[in-house]
């Protein structure tokens, strides 16, 4: 007897190990479409999932594009021009509306399916970043860096209420805004460019943490982790490619990693919140397990999986449930990947939960 169960203990152990090796993490392209015309001379921006999954946005450095596109099969929907490079474009919280920031010193507010213009945003300089809220129909801009009569520099974060069309708030962020990001509650907003990073509580729009503010530092992206503790940063100036994963609410750095030495463009939490993924100035989307970031120091840090992307990516966005992935390219390609977790019992799971459903106290009344 003891002979048998050890033999089954064995080949459960056996099946375990084959099964986590069908399922390691990997990215499967879907479909890959001409988002800038110019190809290699161009460049893609930005590019963002719809929170309905319905629609990708794309926006282009050279020929001045915005384009929606069906996600399921890359169909194009519609395109349009602005006068100059677009930096960042994404969709509402509803799925209904697209934004786009340029450096024509205008954000444009698109209807998401038929591409008509809602609203035109004029500001004082171009505009690098670009969110709206998760919880309400809030728009959040950041502009590039000014001069005041003084010589001081600045450079303003605006906030809409898109709802009552009107400017809520207008705060100096002190310079360059690159990328701007709420948590999921919509309780705080993060700023991160030119003047370090910046935490600012949503109710009273003043500065909650700040961080790297003494420093000559350029900051290219950056976010909050699904759950809101930590924040992940890419740095370029001084240190290309610097990680940074900070824990914001005890002001602590927990840990600086770097296996690129390149620019790194932008940097994202899987929505699990169990995977950062990040690509640059270099041909692969790099991910690595949170566990790891935390467990480890560069000199042993592995990244969970390198991603060969053909081409340097400027942007990366997932999908709510992080099932799909789509990329922007300095080659004018954006390209959507499919993601498959490191969970062989994923379906399983999913299969139950379903079942479930199917067999609620209702449907059984309803059977008998």
């Amino acid at each position: 007897m003891k002979k048998l169960i050890f033999a089954l203990l064995i080949s459960a152990a056996t099946y375990s190990q084959d099964l986590q090796k069908d399922y390691q993490l990997r990215l499967e392209p879907v479909w890959s479409r001409v988002a800038d015309a110019l190809g290699e001379p161009g460049s893609v921006e930005s590019a963002e999932i719809s929170p309905n999954n319905r629609l990708v946005v794309s926006g282009t450095k050279y020929d001045y594009a915005l384009v929606v596109w069906r996600m399921s099969d890359g169909y194009e929907l519609w395109r349009t021009y602005h006068p100059a490079e677009i930096e960042r474009a994404g969709f509402s919280s509803d799925s209904k509306y697209v934004a786009a920031c340029s450096e024509d010193f205008k954000t444009t507010i698109y209807d998401a399916e038929t591409g008509k213009v809602v609203e035109t945003i004029t500001h004082n300089q171009g505009v690098d970043g670009l969110v709206w809220s998760n919880t309400s129909m809030l728009l959040a801009t950041g502009e590039e860096y000014s001069y005041d009569k003084k010589g001081n520099k600045q450079g303003f974060i605006d906030i809409y209420d898109m709802d009552k069309r009107e400017n809520v708030a207008h705060i100096n962020y002190d310079s360059t805004i690159n990328e701007l990001f709420f948590t999921q509650d919509d309780a705080y907003l993060v700023a991160i460019g030119h003047a370090g990073i910046k935490v600012y509580d949503t109710k009273t729009w003043k500065v909650e943490k700040e961080f790297f503010q003494d420093e000559d530092v350029i900051f290219t992206a950056g976010g909050f982790s699904p759950d809101g503790k930590w924040i992940i940063a890419a740095q370029n100036k001084p240190n290309k490619g610097d990680i940074h994963l900070i824990d914001w609410k005890k002001g602590k750095i927990k840990r600086t990693f770097n296996h690129v030495g390149r620019k790194t463009e932008t940097v994202a939490f899987h929505p699990s919140g169990d995977y950062v993924a990040f690509t640059g100035h270099s041909s692969f989307i790099h991910i690595y397990r949170l566990a790891d970031i935390l467990k480890y120091k560069q000199d042993r840090l592995q990244p969970a999986v390198k991603i060969w992307a053909s081409d340097h990516a400027e942007y990366i966005n997932f999908n709510r449930d992080g099932s799909f992935m789509v990329s922007a390219h300095q080659n004018g390609l954006i390209k959507l990947w499919v993601w498959m977790g490191e969970d062989p019992l994923l379906n399983d799971k999913r299969h139950k939960g379903i079942k479930k459903d199917q067999i609620s106290p209702e449907t059984s009344k309803a059977k008998d």
